[in-house]
């Protein structure tokens, strides 16, 4: 009957884009029982001995894993192996027993808008506080350990910047657009495009730009005028007329 397992390795974190030089220690695996017997390590698994092969090794007499290479957490964040311990007969000495190594995230990614530009129409007249659009960007890195992925919004920059320089504002979180400022007037501006920057690390980090055009839609808002040179036209068509 085997003994209860007399090893225990505690989660591998390793942070992706290392600079070598490689192989690179990780953690040494060793069993109690080595006191007694000889110990030959191994492990299977991803990374190992399945795709992708050979991006972790171990010293088969010291246990000692190793990494060969840099590794990218967009393309594999976790890696699940096995360790193995043999006597030099190969006589397994302890239940095969789980490796997961976790690839810790680097600021590596830039932000990227959803849209190349985003449209969105708000009715003239609207009033401070009135939501127009909502724009997107993703971050292909951590947002949930780190801030690595986590976007903040702004605006650049307004055209045509009437009658106020800054007639828009958005939520620096979620991307949403509002109107801050009154004066929208079709007849007067009958289009917006701001540039917008979607910035990682929370409005620290690495930035990439887009844009929004906002149309401005029209309200009925004029009343109905005469044409002088019309109604001048027909009133003298209706004096003729009348004299006859």
């Amino acid at each position: 009957k085997r003994q209860k397992r007399d090893w225990v390795i505690p989660p591998i974190r390793v942070p992706e884009n290392e600079r070598g030089p490689f192989p690179k220690k990780l953690v040494q695996i060793k069993s109690n029982r080595d006191k007694t017997t000889k110990i030959f390590y191994s492990i299977t698994g991803q990374g190992a001995d399945m795709p992708p092969e050979g991006v972790f090794t171990i010293e088969k007499e010291t246990g000692w894993m190793k990494v060969t290479q840099p590794l990218d957490r967009e393309a594999i964040d976790k890696y699940h192996l096995l360790s193995h311990a043999v006597s030099e007969n190969g006589k397994p000495l302890e239940e095969p027993m789980d490796i997961i190594v976790t690839v810790t995230d680097q600021n590596d990614n830039k932000p990227q808008f959803t849209q190349e530009v985003f449209r969105g129409s708000v009715m003239e007249g609207a009033t401070p506080g009135t939501s127009v659009m909502e724009v997107t960007a993703t971050d292909a890195d951590d947002a949930l350990e780190s801030y690595n992925g986590v976007v903040a919004y702004s605006i650049v920059s307004q055209v045509p910047a009437e009658p106020e320089k800054q007639m828009f504002a958005i939520n620096r979180g979620t991307g949403v657009i509002s109107v801050i400022a009154s004066g929208l007037d079709r007849e007067r501006v009958q289009e917006y495009t701001l540039v917008l920057e979607a910035t990682d690390l929370d409005g620290k980090g690495l930035t990439t730009r887009g844009s929004a055009v906002i149309k401005i839609d029209d309200a009925n808002d004029n009343a109905p005028q005469f044409s002088p040179s019309v109604l001048d036209s027909n009133c003298t068509a209706l004096g003729a007329s009348t004299l006859k």
